[in-house]
Formats: C-alpha cells, structure tokens, sequence
C-alpha cells in the first residue's frame, strides 16, 4: 500500500463501534415498528443520499473498512466507488474547507456551511447510480442510520424525512421518535479515538479519496 493509513481504528476501538452501531440498528428498527407503515425509505429512495455532509472519524474508519471487505466480494462494486469518489474529490478538493492530503475538515462551521451548500446536488459516491442502494450499506455512517425517523441526540430533536410520516398525527410522530444513543457513547468512542491518533470529521468522498489504495 502507498500512502498514509488516516482512518485504521485499533481493534478494541473497532469492536466497541461494532457494538455502538448495533445499539444504533435496534433503536431505529424498534422506532420503525412503532412507525407503523408511515415510513417510505426503501432501496431505490436517494432523498438522504444527496449533497456532501460531515461525517466522524469513526464514520470514516467503518466506510473504509466497509470498501476493503466490498473490494474482496464485489470488487467491480468497489471500483465504481472509488472511481466516484475520486471524481467528485476532483470537483470539490479545491474548495475543501481543511487539509485536503487527509480529508480533515477544518472547525470553522461557515466555511463547512458553505462547501455542503456548494455541493449539496452531488450524489454520496457510495450511491449505485443503476438501482439507487448503498454500496456499503452495513458500514454506512450514523447519520445516515439515523435519517428518516425523529431522532433525539440530548436536547437536540432531529425532525424525520420529509417523505415520511405524511399521514401521521402528532401523536404517531411523538410515539416513532428514537433516543439511539442517551448515554453518548458515541462522544466517549470518539475521545478514544482521537487520543489513539484517529480523529476528525470529513466527507465519504474525503475519506475514500485520500485513503491508500493497494
């Protein structure tokens, strides 16, 4: 392999967001029951696969680890997603608010507000341009688990798709919202990370642009 490795968790950090992730699956599909038929998302629906948006650390060691296992089952698969990300990584690394030899994003919330805006008709790299899934949709990141339902993160209510619940009363909206993660797990697996070299957000096309390739 050429190049720096940016995104390689050690394994305990791994397994621990193996275990995050799972938490994450079982409050969304028990938040999908309770939804009861007002859900639309299915496979051929990219309404939250559009546009460039932050993604963490361990979002992006989970993708890249995703893409290797894809490259050793359907390897043309992971080609086209390299090659997409790559090509779009052309049209936006110049504009890239943050180092663009690693991906980082900078912490300046403007600038990001503004490069998303920018490219916000562009589709996510790992989106099949024939059937509209998700190339690497067990490794996906959190935010794009979490998009579609109401989902609580502390104080902060994320409101669900605009797709879904359009029939819906208060109530059923009230009764579907989801708390995957109350006890910020999640914070606490990113300050190990950071503290173990691997911190950061970028973007999918960031992460898989600037990654070694063998």
């Amino acid at each position: 392999m050429t190049g720096r490795v940016f995104w390689a968790l050690p394994p305990a950090i791994a397994e621990a967001d193996s275990e995050l992730v799972a938490r994450f699956d079982a409050a969304l599909e028990e938040g999908e029951r309770r939804a009861a038929g007002h859900v639309a998302c299915r496979v051929g629906c990219t309404e939250c696969c559009m546009g460039a948006f932050d993604i963490t650390a361990l979002d992006a060691a989970r993708l890249l680890h995703g893409l290797a296992e894809l490259a050793r089952t359907e390897p043309a698969a992971a080609r086209g997603v390299r090659a997409r990300a790559a090509e779009l990584w052309g049209r936006m690394g110049a504009e890239f608010p943050g180092d663009v030899a690693t991906g980082v994003l900078s912490e300046d919330d403007g600038a990001r507000t503004r490069f998303f805006a920018r490219f916000a008709d562009r589709p996510c790299p790992a989106l099949d341009p024939h059937d509209g899934s998700c190339a690497v949709y067990r490794w996906r990141p959190l935010s794009c688990r979490t998009f579609g339902l109401p989902v609580r993160f502390g104080p902060q209510l994320l409101a669900p798709c605009t797709l879904n619940f359009t029939s819906a009363g208060a109530d059923e909206v009230a009764a579907a919202t989801v708390e995957p993660d109350p006890d910020d797990r999640e914070g606490r697996l990113l300050e190990l990370s950071a503290a173990n070299g691997v911190a950061g957000d970028t973007t999918v096309a960031a992460a898989i642009a600037t990654a070694p390739t063998e």
